[in-house]
């Protein structure tokens, strides 16, 4: 059994990670909108259409590394399927809407129906790889239940007073296996039959 190491950080120090990290993404994400608005109020698309399809690509990224994941251990694991359900739909509705707008948006329905169609198939995999044997699992023991169940009653019918199949039948002949079985009583045996076949 293998031992991991948890390093345990003080909140000085997390602060100290996690605030530089977010001011810097932050920074990031505050120069991408004022050049992307400058950019549309240039008339020049293709900033806007490079970072749709780049984020696009690094959500399929992401949904593609579950792909491995399923691959490598046949099984859907550290996945919320509420998770998937909510951004699948969200996926869904966002295509709809594409549909609806004056313009048809052909990279807008790329984008949106690449990630659908990728959360779709992690609800396949986990439907074959773990509902369906949790399922056939399940099935197996009421099926096994209900086996028991007629044993149980076929057992207690065996047992039940008036039962013909219960009853035992004693016959007038001496015992081949008895330890008290000598000579004399077997001769006393033969005579007593003789006796009675003698008697008119």
């Amino acid at each position: 059994m293998r031992l991991t190491k948890r390093k345990h950080w003080t909140i000085a120090r997390s602060l100290l990670v996690v605030v530089p990290t977010a001011a810097v993404m932050g920074g990031i994400e505050a120069a991408l909108i004022i050049a992307l608005r400058i950019s549309r109020n240039r008339n020049v698309r293709w900033p806007l259409i490079l970072m749709a399809v780049l984020a696009a690509v690094l959500l399929a990224a992401g949904v593609l590394r579950h792909y491995w994941d399923i691959y490598k251990h046949r099984t859907v694991r550290g996945i919320s399927f509420i998770f998937v359900g909510i951004d699948a739909t969200g996926d869904l509705t966002s295509l709809v809407s594409v549909l609806f707008q004056p313009e048809l948006d052909v990279i807008g329905m790329v984008i949106y129906g690449t990630e659908f169609v990728l959360w779709l198939g992690v609800f396949a995999a986990g439907g074959y790889y773990n509902l369906l044997p949790w399922t056939t699992k399940q099935l197996g023991r009421h099926r096994s239940r209900q086996r028991q169940q007629q044993q149980e009653l076929a057992a207690e019918a065996a047992f039940e007073p008036g039962n013909s199949s219960n009853r035992t039948a004693l016959h007038d002949l001496p015992s081949s296996t008895s330890v008290f079985r000598t000579p004399s009583s077997d001769a006393e045996v033969v005579r007593s039959r003789r006796t009675v076949s003698a008697i008119p």
